[in-house]
């Protein structure tokens, strides 16, 4: 038992460092071929966490989602360092490092991390030259095919922004990460957060009262809202989505 326990961790090692170097094709491929030699069902699902698709970026005819990663590090600092845009987009996020370099190699190992390792996916928004917010797929339970959907858009852009940037994340999730259930959470008076979320599919589904103490002692509630990605859900998106992606 013990010499099979060191052998999956001299693997995940091997596979982490492929992922560092960029090496995801070459990660995969190996792990496709010792799945198909072996029947081995773990390292099957490790292929598919591996496979290429998960790095490539998601391209919309205004908007491009790319992998969150160190050269995000400046949009990054920007986005914690504006209360009022955190205020609306995540009261409870981490402090980043104070030190420019460690914020960049933190973010270099969250983007080659596997989605089964972090059980998160982050995406930075890009329109024309212009970084212009994050979205976050967050608690992402594989088994269940479900996780938590977050946007933050930062500073001023095209109304088209927000939804093409979240058309694009949600028919990635649908297709490839084989999500099921969305669930997203909004503080109460973000109210034009709830309106946008609602156009997009989005179902309030109640308010958790109290839910999160915040930093400064004070007490949250939560909106809950939930989606299903369905195909009666992109059967009545259709439309909206043929006139943002233009497929």
């Amino acid at each position: 038992m013990a010499t099979a326990a060191a052998s999956g961790t001299r693997l995940n090692d091997h596979l982490r460092d492929l992922r560092q170097q960029g090496r995801f094709g070459e990660a995969h491929q190996w792990l496709s071929a010792e799945a198909t030699r072996t029947g081995d069902e773990r390292l099957a699902a490790l292929a598919w966490q591996h496979a290429p698709f998960w790095w490539q970026p998601l391209q919309g005819p205004r908007v491009t989602l790319k992998r969150r990663g160190p050269d995000d590090a400046a949009l990054a600092r920007r986005c914690w360092g504006d209360a009022a845009f955190m205020a609306k987009f995540n009261r409870m996020a981490a402090p980043l490092p104070a030190d420019d370099e460690a914020l960049r190699a933190l973010l270099q190992r969250e983007q080659a991390t596997i989605v089964g390792e972090a059980n998160a996916l982050h995406w930075t928004i890009h329109a024309g030259n212009e970084q212009l917010g994050f979205v976050s797929v967050t608690n992402i339970a594989l088994g269940h095919r479900r996780a938590e959907y977050l946007i933050g858009i930062h500073g001023a852009c095209s109304p088209w922004v927000g939804p093409e940037a979240s058309h694009l994340a949600l028919g990635f999730l649908a297709q490839k990460a084989r999500i099921e259930r969305l669930t997203a959470y909004f503080y109460p008076e973000n109210e034009h957060a709830i309106n946008v979320s609602q156009k997009l599919g989005f179902v309030i589904e109640g308010t958790m009262r109290g839910f999160l103490r915040l930093p400064d002692g004070r007490r949250s509630d939560l909106v809950v809202a939930g989606l299903m990605l369905d195909d009666a859900y992109f059967a009545r998106m259709g439309r909206i989505r043929r006139k943002l992606l233009g497929r």
